[in-house]
């Protein structure tokens, strides 16, 4: 009976083949070996023996795992990914009526991925209203205030930015999430700030989970480092994108850290006055949900509320980038409940920019502090120092009303940019063009 169930193992189940993934199963193998030699069963313990030599060639690699994917996908198509099975938008929403956590990815800087969060999120408020919360990584902790403040209207978009410090904080461009954020303002859609503060992250990746105090414990949330897949991608992607001196163990620490600490804020609103009729729909990086070991199962295991995961996932043809880590052949996981596809970021339309640095003044003036080479603004005889009043007689006051307005031209246009200069007015005639970066 043994023989057999371990039989049905080898030949049934698909078998990582990482070192490590290949040393836990053939661990497993030997116990069994040395079982039946015990048992007298030599000969048994001879033909698994042989099982094992060959047992690696028989995993199934990522083009075998892609044969249950459909043969050819276009953008915006979605990919029930247990079936394999194309489903129109309308399908997938069926599926979220039962789940009180839905997780959508993202690839930060693809605008496409910041699409589909949009999509679903109107799609979520169609269907449940004010019982919608929306929670992001892109926020820690101790920002919570500002975000209510946003959505209840209380301070303008400067003010939110200025306050979360979004571009020191998070960094990346905010014009990929503006729809978002002036959609829940419109509607008034409670914000949730998932992420652990920049001080704790600090201590984590300083001292490591195993050296910190007492006292610096307790003011952590429960974290499992143990998850064997889990550690196998983060391994990988040390390998592969990251500096080869990084230490895995302490790379494993702030990741758990990090999504213990969303998961922890999740589930202590899902359980608090205030959420505990509510759905969360979740924005975070397509690595902190891939194959439900980052947040979704830390979720889980304390609350057992159901979810869904979306994936955004970049297809170059009918087959994933290489980046995008589908289907790895040492991780024996899905990889999400439904597949996004979505155009590479280097195939979606190009942004327009003058070709300036600019600083705010304290007298709310936008001073130009550096002039790229070959570019509109350079063209157009923009100096350093100069400051900017206004763009087709549109006042600027910050530098995202600038970049949003940009956003509306075409390359080729041209536009009129008012400036400052040694206290006389200069009107400009700039032309719009691609920026040529070496």
């Amino acid at each position: 009976m043994v023989f057999q169930c371990l039989l049905y193992h080898i030949t049934l189940s698909p078998v990582p083949t990482s070192f490590c993934a290949r040393l836990f199963t053939m661990n497993v193998i030997k116990g069994f070996i040395t079982y039946l030699f015990q048992k007298g069963f030599g000969r048994v313990a001879l033909f698994l023996l042989s099982l094992l030599i060959f047992l690696p060639m028989n995993a199934f690699s990522e083009t075998d795992r892609l044969k249950s994917f459909p043969e050819q996908v276009a953008n915006d198509d979605i990919i029930h990914i247990p079936t394999g099975e194309k489903v129109q938008f309308a399908h997938l929403q069926n599926f979220l009526d039962c789940a009180r956590v839905i997780y959508v990815g993202e690839i930060h800087a693809n605008k496409a991925s910041h699409q589909v969060q949009l999509k679903v999120l109107k799609a979520c408020y169609e269907k449940f209203g004010n019982t919608l919360t929306v929670g992001m990584e892109m926020f820690t902790r101790p920002y919570q205030p500002f975000l209510d403040q946003w959505t209840a209207g209380e301070i303008d978009e400067q003010k939110f930015l200025e306050e979360t410090q979004w571009d020191k904080e998070w960094g990346y461009d905010y014009l990929l999430y503006k729809d978002i954020f002036d959609f829940v303002r419109e509607k008034k859609i409670p914000l949730l700030a998932l992420n652990a503060p920049k001080d704790m992250v600090r201590m984590v990746s300083k001292k490591g989970l195993k050296n910190l105090s007492e006292e610096e414990r307790k003011s952590l949330p429960e974290i499992d480092t143990s998850d064997f897949f889990h550690r196998v991608y983060l391994e990988r992607a040390v390998r592969e994108h990251a500096n080869h001196a990084v230490d895995l163990e302490r790379y494993n620490d702030v990741q758990s850290l990090w999504e213990e600490h969303m998961a922890q804020t999740i589930v202590n609103y899902l359980s608090s006055w205030e959420g505990k009729d509510k759905r969360v729909l979740v924005f975070a990086g397509n690595g902190h949900i891939i194959y439900d070991f980052g947040i979704p199962a830390r979720v889980f295991r304390r609350n057992f509320l159901p979810y869904y995961t979306i994936y955004p996932a970049e297809f170059q043809g009918n087959k994933p980038t290489s980046d995008q880590n589908l289907f790895l052949p040492d991780i024996p996981l899905e990889p999400a409940d439904f597949v996004w596809v979505i155009p590479p970021q280097a195939m979606q339309e190009k942004r327009i920019y003058l070709g300036v640095q600019i600083q705010k003044t304290g007298d709310n003036k936008l001073i130009i502090e550096a002039i790229t080479p070959e570019s509109p603004a350079q063209k157009a005889g923009f100096q350093t120092g100069d400051a900017i009043i206004s763009i087709d007689g549109k006042m600027v006051k910050s530098v995202l009303e600038l970049v949003h307005y940009l956003q509306t031209k075409q390359f080729g246009e041209t536009c009129t940019v008012v400036i400052e200069r040694n206290g006389n007015t200069i009107s400009s005639e700039a032309t719009l063009f691609e920026i040529k970066h070496p």
